[in-house]
């Protein structure tokens, strides 16, 4: 508390502006400011609390609107943050679920950590979705959401017609994002599939295989990839 107490005072003293300030942990939103006609309602992650002097100084230019966009000293220090935020133990594992009726997800991602990763991965898994969506105009077979660790896979896939190779690539590929996550280039431009993501993807064993059936099958089972 004292620590946002000063916090909030050289806000106030930089920016000269009176600063009404929340100090959140939440996992989507890093900083929001609504300004009121006798001052700024800001709204903070946690992590700025330990923000350097340069980012300290951009804040205060933002809140009292000498820049009308948010600096790159600012994104830069919100993207290199996140990549250290574990939200994990707030799972409810209970919730999860790997095994399904054909393929057993952590069964697969267990093989995929020794065989790729030298079991350094913590990460989680579940199925997500039905096994028959009702519209294929789009499918997403797999979501890795960072700041839980959590890799979720279509339950689309949980079927005798998505081979095992198939079903364990879209696994090892949501993987790779939680060894290269996505981040915010120095333009701006949100970056997922890096150079460093794509040659690891590459080293999947079956890649070649797994990416010449999803050629083949995507008119008839679906439209778009992951």
């Amino acid at each position: 508390m004292m620590l946002a107490t000063r916090f909030q005072q050289e806000l106030e003293e930089s920016s000269g502006m009176k600063v009404k300030l929340k100090i959140n942990d939440n996992r989507s939103t890093m900083l929001s400011v609504r300004w009121e006609p006798d001052c700024a309602k800001v709204s903070l992650h946690r992590m700025f609390l330990q923000a350097p002097q340069n980012v300290m100084q951009s804040l205060a230019c933002y809140i009292s609107r000498e820049d009308n966009k948010i600096t790159p000293d600012i994104k830069d220090f919100i993207e290199a943050h996140l990549q250290k935020l574990d939200y994990s133990h707030l799972l409810d594992r209970r919730k999860l679920c790997a095994r399904g009726s054909v393929h057993d997800l952590q069964k697969i991602y267990n093989q995929l950590n020794r065989e790729y990763f030298q079991g350094r991965l913590n990460l989680h898994i579940t199925w997500f979705g039905k096994t028959q969506p009702r519209r294929r105009i789009r499918v997403t077979f797999g979501l890795y959401h960072d700041p839980l660790k959590l890799i979720k896979i279509n339950r689309l896939l949980d079927s005798p017609s998505f081979p095992d190779y198939l079903v364990a690539y879209v696994v090892y590929h949501e993987m790779v994002h939680g060894v290269c996550p996505a981040y915010h280039d120095e333009r701006g431009v949100y970056r997922i599939h890096t150079n460093e993501f794509k040659e690891l993807e590459m080293q999947y064993q079956h890649y070649s295989l797994a990416q010449n059936w999803i050629k083949e099958h995507q008119g008839h089972l679906f439209k778009g990839m992951f």
